[in-house]
């Protein structure tokens, strides 16, 4: 089961997520793209990770490479780093998202946010309970997620984005959907185009168990609700001619007809059925090659 997708450029890519081989057994799944063919390299990890989970990847060049790794039996997490040689690990990090940054840095975000500057780790107060991030700069950094409130006689969350501007990470405020109040409502995945051009989505589940997709657009002041229908949305991406790419799950998921890519350029809305359960998408630099990964299957979508 492939769980995100990294790429640096049309010839070189990462795709990461979970093997089982037993009805309780599992390893780490951990594919590479070289601009011909994908290539597993399991075997190039570090022992400590070989019964982890890889939920997150992010490349910022072919150097600087990073993984999430967790191990759902109560075992040790940890960060894996790919520096153009060989694999390392660090172990304790229990986090859901990491972000490349170039000159070997990175941010890995959870319920904290922790930078690591090529050769140090610090932590840095965030407002959010992070889901995804995307960097413009290393000045200028999307986050979004959601945060705990009051509801009844617990807490529900609410969807919620911050910003990083090089100093400090901020929350920038969003309506929630009328129809998201009741039921946790979380942001999966950011799309940062320009410092006037953002957006974020998500979703919530509704009481018979349907997804239901909130979307978001950032005009460079404030986030505007974006009226869209379907399901939940879990990734993001833009093509080179402009159209925004969404990759929806539109209730829990037996088979591929779970799943829908939504995308809209200059007109509305289209609905598309992909070859498999796309769960998370990734653009090239220019958005002339977007790769999806989801179930056992990677898909490439040239534009």
């Amino acid at each position: 089961m492939f769980t995100d997708v990294a790429a640096v450029g049309e010839d070189r890519a990462w795709a990461v997520g979970e093997r089982a081989y037993s009805t309780a057994g599992h390893e780490p799944l951990l594919a590479e793209w070289d601009g011909r063919r994908w290539r597993k390299v399991m075997d190039a990890l570090p022992k400590e990770v070989r019964m982890c989970h890889l939920t997150r990847v992010d490349a910022s060049d072919p150097g600087n490479v990073w993984v999430i790794a967790h191990d759902p039996e109560g075992g040790e997490d940890g960060l894996l780093h790919f520096d153009g040689q060989r694999w390392s690990h660090t172990p304790g990090m229990r986090q859901e998202e990491v972000l490349a940054l170039p000159g070997g840095r990175a941010w890995t975000f959870g319920r904290k946010a922790r930078y690591f500057d090529g050769s140090r780790w610090t932590d840095h107060p965030i407002p959010i309970n992070v889901q995804a991030a995307q960097a413009l700069s290393p000045e200028s950094i999307w986050a979004v997620g959601e945060v705990s409130t009051p509801c009844g006689r617990g807490t529900c969350g609410v969807p919620a984005a911050a910003y990083f501007d090089g100093r400090s990470w901020r929350r920038t405020p969003l309506s929630v959907a009328e129809s998201a109040v009741s039921f946790d409502t979380t942001l999966k995945a950011v799309l940062a185009v320009d410092g006037d051009k953002v957006w974020a989505a998500g979703g919530f589940t509704t009481p018979d168990g349907a997804f239901r997709p909130v979307l978001y657009q950032w005009n460079g002041g404030s986030w505007q609700a974006v009226n869209v229908s379907g399901g939940q949305i879990t990734g993001l991406a833009r093509d080179s001619r402009g159209a925004l790419w969404a990759a929806t799950t539109r209730w829990t998921p037996e088979g591929p007809d779970g799943y829908r890519l939504l995308t809209r350029g200059d007109g509305p809305w289209r609905s598309v059925r992909p070859p498999g359960p796309i769960t998370a998408v990734t653009q090239t630099a220019g958005g002339t090659l977007l790769w999806g990964v989801g179930g056992d299957t990677i898909v490439r979508y040239m534009t």
